[in-house]
This record gives C-alpha cells, sequence and structure tokens, in this order.
C-alpha cells in the first residue's frame, strides 16, 4: 500500500510540474514539495502554495501553484521579474503596470494547452503605493475559468 502512496505522489509531482513545463518561472517552482492536493511549504523566506484535485476543482481550476519570495535582495526580486516579462512575451493577453522602471502588476493570459486555460499573476509589493512589503509573488494557474473570474479568484 505505501508503495502505491509513493507512486501516486510521484505521478502527482510529475503532472504539477509539467504544468508549467516550457515557461521560465518554472525554475522558480520546487516540485520536490508535492505531497496532497494542497501543500504550503515555508523554507528560507520562500512560501509555496500548490493546489490540485478536488481542491483546485473547488476553485474552478485544474492546477494553481504559487509562489512568494520575503525578504530577497534587489537581484534577486529583479531575476524572478525578468523570468515573468520572458514568458509575458508570450502571452496573448497582458495586462500590467509600471512604477519606477519596474514591474509592479502582471497578469498574463497564456497561450492554451490542449484542454485548459493558462496564466500567469505577478505581484512586486515593495512597489505598493500603501504599506509596501518586501514580498514578489509568482502565481500560475490552468483551467477553464475566464480571465475575469481568474482576477476575481486572485482578490479573495
Amino acid at each position: 500500500m505505501k508503495r502505491i502512496i509513493i507512486i501516486c505522489i510521484g505521478l502527482l509531482a510529475t503532472i504539477t510540474a509539467m504544468a508549467q513545463q516550457g515557461l521560465n518561472i518554472n525554475s522558480l517552482f520546487n516540485e520536490k514539495l508535492i505531497t496532497d492536493e494542497w501543500v504550503t511549504q515555508e523554507l528560507n523566506g520562500k512560501t509555496e502554495i500548490i493546489v490540485t484535485g478536488n481542491k483546485a476543482k473547488e476553485l474552478g481550476l485544474t492546477t494553481y501553484h504559487s509562489i512568494s519570495v520575503t525578504g530577497k535582495a534587489k537581484s534577486d526580486r529583479s531575476a524572478i521579474e525578468r523570468l515573468v516579462i520572458k514568458d509575458g512575451s508570450q502571452a496573448i493577453d497582458k495586462d500590467v503596470e509600471y512604477r519606477n522602471g519596474q514591474l509592479y502588476y502582471g497578469f498574463y493570459t497564456l497561450k492554451p494547452n490542449k484542454k485548459n486555460k493558462r496564466y500567469i499573476f505577478y505581484l512586486n509589493q515593495n512597489l505598493a503605493n500603501k504599506s509596501p512589503k518586501n514580498i514578489v509573488t509568482v502565481i500560475y494557474m490552468e483551467g477553464k475559468k475566464s480571465p475575469e473570474e481568474v482576477k476575481k479568484l486572485i482578490r479573495k
């Protein structure tokens, strides 16, 4: 029985890793953290949330994978920003805002895969006008939801 559980966890890790495959932001995520349908892992100023399976279906998605990086140097935030901008350059639609020459907010609609729509959301809270925080967040999502529905979900 343990062997079957380990195999299922491995398959789930592979499926979630494949979701971002081919994207530059894939290098931000650590697929080894996947252990269940809903995972929150904190490590070295990095919080990763992965939602798949029934929990993702409750959100109307097939994949929700986010990473928030806290307290990193400006060079680290810039590196993350560059990865997002590279992927965003291939987007079929985008809503972005720059502040002080840096990407503050980005919502990118990527080319859909065979079954699902795909989105990347980016927020550099260090550039917020009110109560700036030293946090950069990147979220990758897949599912049937429209861009408007996904934006509402993010705002919750």
